[in-house]
């Protein structure tokens, strides 16, 4: 019985030590690159008729949502022709591709190229590149559907 009210003298005196534990939370952050809401766009030809191109007239640029997590690269290849008519003479034409970001992606601003480029990507939020294709020949356009490729890749 003594035992028991010096406890409890102890316990309303306050005098017992602060039970404490830890919560630790640990994560696991692993570099990515996700491309996303992809937004094809459109070639149309110059007054002269010497450049097809998304950034003349009508034509209208195609765009990528980019998010990255980490270190990745960015990589946007070189433009192909994918489609011209059967009367459309190739020799002389120079396909190139120019792109800029805004957002997270706004320090990237490439101007137009016919080589494969890459950039270097930290940390982003889902930011949007614009990317715009042109095909210039002296040669000229006949009538008809043309089409270009470029692919955008986005990796650690």
């Amino acid at each position: 019985m003594r035992l028991l009210g010096f406890v409890t003298c102890l316990l309303l005196a306050g005098t017992l030590p602060a039970l404490a534990d830890n919560v630790d939370f640990t994560g696991t952050v692993t570099a990515g690159c996700a491309l996303s809401a992809t937004t094809n766009g459109t070639l149309a030809l110059n007054p002269a008729g010497d450049t097809l191109a998304s950034n003349v007239g009508t034509g209208t640029p195609g765009s990528v949502t980019i998010l990255s997590i980490g270190s990745n690269t960015l990589t946007v290849g070189a433009p192909t022709r994918t489609a011209q008519p059967a009367a459309y003479v190739a020799t002389g034409e120079a396909l190139e591709v120019s792109y800029t970001g805004a957002s997270g992606l706004s320090a990237i601003n490439q101007g137009f190229t016919a080589s494969q480029t890459t950039q270097p990507l930290g940390t982003i939020a889902a930011s949007i590149l614009t990317i715009h294709n042109r095909i210039t020949n002296s040669n000229g356009f006949p009538a008809g559907t043309y089409s270009t490729r470029t692919v955008v890749t986005c990796a650690p």
